[in-house]
């Protein structure tokens, strides 16, 4: 016996798996098989992503204190990075930590002047209003 010939003889069903059918059916009227229908509330909608109540400002001035942002943001709060206050060589590696922190969390890192950043998560989106000069955000 062929290794097919194997295969096909553990795949095919045996006659005894099927119960056979006798032919009849049992009559029901339609009336009685509906009578006890429950009732079907109206549709509800989904409640969404609840809205932001609250934003972050924090000032960094070093590495050392990424922490304070970083918590806030893990538990989904948006951020204004203000990078003011601190040295180029540490301002280098404060963005590269929220350019990972918002890229490992799917949020949104966005350059809103030289010295400042919005860290978005991803259950925020951003709108713009108010002008047709388009603003480069991410």
């Amino acid at each position: 016996m062929g290794l097919f010939d194997r295969i096909a003889a553990k795949a095919t069903p045996y006659e005894d798996d099927y119960d056979e059918f006798d032919g009849e059916y049992e009559e029901y009227d339609a009336e009685e098989y509906y009578e006890d229908e429950p009732e079907v509330s109206s549709l509800q909608p989904v409640a969404s992503a609840p809205e932001v109540a609250r934003i972050v400002t924090v000032w960094v001035s070093s590495y050392n204190d990424t922490e304070t942002f970083a918590r806030e943001f893990r538990s989904g709060l948006p951020i204004v990075l203000n990078l003011s206050e601190a040295e180029d060589t540490q301002r280098r590696r404060i963005i590269d930590f929220a350019l990972g922190l918002t890229f490992g969390l799917e949020g949104v890192f966005s350059h809103i002047s030289d010295d400042v950043f919005l860290l978005t998560p991803r259950s925020v989106k951003i709108e713009t209003h108010g002008s047709d000069t388009q603003h480069y955000f991410n």
